[in-house]
C-alpha cells in the first residue's frame, strides 16, 4: 500500500513539471538554452533613508542611453512620493519628493540596458570636451598659482618624464598613469600636497595631469557589468578624450576598458544620491544578465495569455532575490547528487550534506584554489584539535577554540593573499565557519576510533562529492533551466522519493563482497 501511494506521488510531481515545463516551451516559447553572449542587462538600484518628519526631496543619478548603451524599461517603485526625471549639468537624475517622511522609506528604481556597440575602448556619452577640458584648465591654474612653484616644478617633471618614454599620445598616458599611481615619488607628493582638494585619488590625479598636459580628461563612476551580483561595488575610472573619442582607461594602468560592460552613473565625483530632509541614507547596486530577448518575448506572452506563468515566475522578483534563488535552486540538484553517491554509490563522507556545503564554498573561489584552501585549513586544524585533545578539554570549549584558531588561518590567509597580490585567498572567508569546524571536529573523532584510514577516506570522499556538486553549481545552462523552469525541481524530487526506498547494493559493495563471491566459488569448486 505504502509502496502504491510513494509510485503515486512519484508520478503526479513527474506529470505536474512536465506538463508546466512543455506548456512554457510549446506554447509561450520560454528558451531552453540560454544566450551566454546576451548583451542584455538588468540594473537596480536600492535606496534606503530614514525621514525626519520634514519635507524630502532625494534625488538619484541615472544611467543614460549613449553610444554604448540604450536605457530602457526604466521603473520605479516609491510609495507615498513624487518622482519626476531631470537633466542637468551633472546627468540625469530621479527626483523624488515627499511632503513629510517620518521614519525608514525605501526606493527602487529598476532598468533594462541593452548593450549597442561592443567595440574595445569607445565611449560617446558626456559633453564636449573642449568645454569640459576650458573649465578644467582653468580651475587648474588657479590651483597651480596658488600654490607657487614646487608644484609646477614637480607636475612639468612628471609631464616631461612621461613624454620622453612615450612614442605617441596613448603611450603617453600610459606612462603618465604609471607615474601618477607611485605614491612614494616625491613629485607625486608634492603634487598630492600641494594641488587642488582630492587628488590623493590615483583617478582624480591622472585626471589633473591629463587636463594639465592639454588632453581632456574626466573622472567616471560606474558598474562593471562583469558578472550577475546583489551587491555591485561602484568603481572609478578615467575617460580620456583621443582620436576623436572618448575613451575608457583603468586609473591605475591606463588599459582600455570595454565600454559595454562599463556603465557610466556620475561624472567629476557628481554625488550619486543627494538632497535632503533624510539621514541614515544606504544605496545599493546590483546587477543581472538578461538571458535573451526570446525570454522577454516569452514572459510578454505569458503576460497576455497565461498571467498566471508570470505571477509564479522567479524572474519577476527583485534582481536581488533573482540571484539569491540562482543559487538556492541549484542547491537541490547538489542534494541529489549526494543522494546518488551514498545510496547508489557507497562513497563516505562526513555528515549528509557536507559536500554540498563545500561545493558552495568552491563556488566562490574555484574548484582548485578552493580545494587546496579547504585541505589546508583542515589539516592545520587537526594538529591543534591533537594538541587540544591533550589538555582534556570538554565538547563544547573544545570545539569553540578550534572555531577561533579557524578564523584567524582565514584572516592569515586573506592578509598573505592581500599582501601577494593573491585575492583568491580572500573568498576563503566565505567557507561557513562552523562547517569547517565540524569537519575538523569528525575527522579527529574518527581518526581516533577508527583509524587514520577511514578518516581520511571520508575526507577524500566528502572532496569527491563536491567536484560535482561544485560543476552544477556553476555551469550557466542548468543555472538557466533552474530559474525559468523551477517546476522541474518537482521531478528532482521524485527521483530522490525513489531513492528513498532503494535497498539494494551498492556499487562499492559489490567490490567489498567480490572476495567471498571468490572464495565461494572456490570452496565449491
Amino acid at each position: 500500500m505504502k509502496r502504491t501511494q510513494l509510485l503515486i506521488i512519484v508520478c503526479v510531481l513527474i506529470a505536474s513539471a512536465l506538463g508546466v515545463f512543455f506548456y512554457k516551451v510549446t506554447q509561450l516559447g520560454f528558451p531552453v538554452v540560454p544566450d551566454l553572449d546576451s548583451d542584455t542587462w538588468t540594473i537596480e538600484s536600492k535606496v534606503s533613508f530614514r525621514g525626519n518628519g520634514d519635507p524630502v526631496t532625494l534625488r538619484l543619478a541615472l544611467p543614460e542611453s549613449n553610444g554604448q548603451f540604450s536605457v530602457v524599461d526604466e521603473s520605479f517603485i516609491a510609495s507615498g512620493f513624487g518622482i519626476e526625471t531631470v537633466t542637468d549639468e551633472s546627468g540625469r537624475r530621479a527626483v523624488f519628493e515627499r511632503r513629510a517622511q517620518d521614519g525608514s522609506a525605501v526606493i527602487f528604481y529598476r532598468a533594462k540596458l541593452i548593450a549597442i556597440d561592443r567595440r574595445m575602448g569607445q565611449s560617446d556619452a558626456g559633453p564636449e570636451p573642449e568645454a569640459i577640458s576650458d573649465y578644467r584648465r582653468s580651475e587648474r591654474r588657479r590651483a597651480i598659482q596658488e600654490n607657487a612653484t614646487p608644484l609646477l616644478v614637480a607636475m612639468d617633471s612628471v609631464l616631461s618624464e612621461a613624454l620622453e618614454k612615450s612614442a605617441g599620445e596613448r603611450s603617453f598616458i600610459s606612462q603618465l598613469a604609471r607615474l601618477s599611481a607611485d605614491r612614494s615619488d616625491d613629485r607625486i607628493t608634492t603634487i598630492i600636497e600641494g594641488g587642488p582638494p582630492g587628488i590623493s585619488n590615483s583617478a582624480d590625479r591622472l585626471v589633473f595631469l591629463l587636463n594639465a598636459a592639454g588632453t581632456p580628461a574626466r573622472l567616471v563612476q560606474g558598474v562593471i557589468l562583469d558578472t550577475d551580483t546583489r551587491q555591485a561595488p561602484l568603481e572609478s575610472w578615467v575617460e580620456f578624450w583621443i582620436g576623436g573619442e572618448w575613451v575608457s582607461a583603468d586609473a591605475q594602468t591606463a588599459a582600455r576598458l570595454d565600454p559595454g560592460r562599463a556603465l557610466p552613473i556620475v561624472y567629476d565625483g557628481a554625488p550619486i544620491v543627494d538632497g535632503d530632509g533624510f539621514r541614515r541614507l544606504g544605496v545599493s547596486w546590483s546587477v543581472a544578465r538578461n538571458f535573451e530577448s526570446q525570454l522577454l518575448r516569452a514572459m510578454e506572452r505569458g503576460e497576455e495569455y497565461a498571467p498566471w506563468v508570470n505571477a509564479t515566475s522567479l524572474l519577476s522578483l527583485p534582481i536581488d532575490l533573482q540571484l539569491v534563488f540562482r543559487v538556492l535552486l541549484l542547491i537541490p540538484l547538489g542534494a541529489l547528487i549526494i543522494v546518488l553517491l551514498k545510496q547508489i554509490i557507497g562513497m563516505p563522507a562526513f555528515g549528509t550534506f557536507m559536500p554540498v556545503l563545500i561545493a558552495l564554498a568552491f563556488r566562490e573561489t574555484s574548484l582548485f584554489t578552493g580545494m587546496i584552501l579547504f585541505v589546508g585549513i583542515v589539516s592545520v586544524g587537526l594538529l591543534l584539535r591533537a594538541y587540544f585533545n591533550q589538555l582534556q578539554l570538554l565538547l563544547v570549549p573544545r570545539l569553540a577554540a578550534v572555531l577561533i584558531i579557524v578564523t584567524f588561518l582565514m584572516m592569515f590567509i586573506a592578509l598573505a593573499g592581500e599582501a601577494t597580490g593573491i585575492q583568491t585567498g580572500l573568498s576563503i572567508s566565505l567557507f561557513p565557519l562552523v562547517i569547517i569546524t565540524m569537519t575538523i571536529e569528525r575527522m579527529s573523532l574518527t581518526w581516533e576510533e577508527d583509524g587514520p584510514a577511514e578518516a581520511l577516506k571520508k575526507a577524500a570522499g566528502s572532496l569527491a562529492g563536491a567536484v560535482p556538486g561544485y560543476w552544477i553549481l556553476t555551469n550557466e545552462y542548468i543555472e538557466h533551466v533552474a530559474i525559468v523552469f523551477p517546476e522541474l525541481l518537482l521531478i528532482v524530487l521524485a527521483i530522490v522519493l525513489l531513492l528513498g526506498r532503494y535497498t539494494g547494493y551498492k556499487l562499492t559493495e559489490f567490490v567489498r563482497f567480490k572476495v567471498l563471491a571468490n572464495e565461494g566459488k572456490a570452496s565449491g569448486g
